[in-house]
């Protein structure tokens, strides 16, 4: 039992010590409560109440888990559709993801963007992606740069209140939009090429613009500086679910659908290294791998095998070794004269001819030989002549010299 014990506290220290070293671990991040921009998801931040407005108006809706590339794919229309893209984003899109999201655009399809640039959720704080303003500017041709100016604390919880610039379609009946959050540093928008984006609405506070509208080929790129309004809490604030719903009716082509980001937030169809090893299922899972098989070797099986009292050796093994040691090390030819000689030797030994006489032996029993009517002349000269070639050092088949020798054996017992 104190053997086991042992066994069992060694085996937890190796695991866990490879855990802590090789495995990343799901961490608890800050404003995790809150949730995170996901058609999925149901907290504060999340967007399944505008999934579930979708799905109750019977308005085709997609949640998007595979590049850009593929959305053409997933959807019933290759025009009239919406996709909502919230930056920054958990898992980046690559330049090549960029230019099929422009080209899908401009085939006729809206583009909402909505930007953590005036608010900072909590998942916008713990995932920031140092090139989103270099994205944005690069789908909608405008510049951010921070204000100086303003000295506004950064992080202050406020109310960011929203107002329209002019009468537009997208404001029907909305007389403003507002959201409660985390307020970041005040940013200029300034126009980084020839495209000049409509201004839709601004802060009230600020004056600063937080919308705008574009046109991009048979399509349009809807931008918000705020990436709060939307949200399963922002909609509940303000005109911002009529805002909404402005967008998505004005935008929304016959049988359109309305596509959710989730993939660049981390909910992918396809291999995503850091979202598999930080799904908090796969270290449940091989947790109860672990028990379960340390369970079963502790418990059901022998800790060391009982060594069998008499264990016979097996003599065809060693046969086997000093043969193949034999053959390793004696010339054909050396080897091929000794079983002649023993031959020989045999049938002197037979004839029982006098030591003093040995070295007239093998002359008296090729002799002999040549008498025996059971040894005929082929065989007979076929041994001389093998003996000559192992006497003169050259090489002889043992094979069948061997053969050739148990046939001669055989004729004369």
């Amino acid at each position: 039992m104190r053997e086991r014990l042992l066994v069992l506290a060694l085996a937890t220290g190796a695991l866990a010590l490879f855990y802590v070293l090789f495995f990343p671990k799901p961490g608890a991040q800050p404003g995790a409560e809150n949730g995170s921009p996901l058609s999925t998801d149901g907290r504060p931040d999340g967007y399944l109440a505008i999934w579930q407005w979708l799905e109750k108006d019977r308005i085709p809706r997609v949640s998007l888990r595979l590049h850009y590339d593929r959305l053409g794919g997933l959807l019933a229309r290759p025009t009239g559709n919406v996709l909502l893209v919230t930056l920054p984003q958990r898992v980046p899109a690559q330049a090549d993801e960029l230019t099929a999201l422009e080209s899908w655009v401009e085939r006729g399809n809206t583009l909402l963007i909505v930007a953590a640039l005036d608010d900072q959720p909590p998942w916008a704080i713990v995932t920031p992606d140092p090139l989103m303003k270099e994205r944005v500017q690069a789908l909608t041709g405008i510049h951010f740069a921070t204000r100086s100016d303003l000295a506004l604390p950064a992080l202050a919880v406020a109310s960011l209140e929203i107002r329209p610039r002019a009468d537009f379609p997208l404001f029907d009946g909305v007389r403003g939009a507002a959201t409660l959050a985390y307020l970041s540093r005040s940013w200029r928008a300034t126009m980084a090429d020839e495209r000049l984006p409509l201004q839709l609405a601004s802060r009230t506070d600020t004056g600063e613009p937080v919308m705008w509208l574009e046109r991009s080929g048979a399509g349009q790129i809807i931008f918000c500086a705020v990436t709060s309004l939307f949200s399963n809490a922002g909609v509940l604030r303000a005109d911002n679910a009529r805002l909404l719903a402005n967008i998505v009716s004005w935008s929304r082509g016959p049988e359109g659908a309305v596509a959710f980001d989730d993939a660049h937030q981390g909910l992918t169809a396809f291999y995503d290294a850091k979202a598999f090893f930080a799904d908090p299922r796969l270290h449940g899972t091989l947790s109860w791998i672990i028990l379960l098989w340390l369970a079963f070797v502790l418990g059901a099986q022998p800790l060391r095998a009982r060594r069998r009292e008499w264990q016979p050796l097996d003599e065809t093994a060693y046969v086997e070794a000093e043969a193949r040691y034999l053959a390793a090390v004696v010339r054909p030819a050396e080897a091929a004269q000794r079983l002649i000689d023993e031959f020989l030797e045999s049938i002197r030994a037979r004839l029982r001819l006098e030591p003093g006489s040995a070295a007239d032996a093998p002359r008296a029993v090729w002799r002999w030989l040549e008498d025996q009517p059971a040894v005929s002349a082929a065989e007979r000269r076929q041994l001389q002549a093998c003996y000559a070639r192992a006497c003169a050092g050259e090489r002889v088949d043992l094979i069948g010299l061997q053969n050739l020798l148990a046939q001669l054996r055989g004729n004369l017992s």
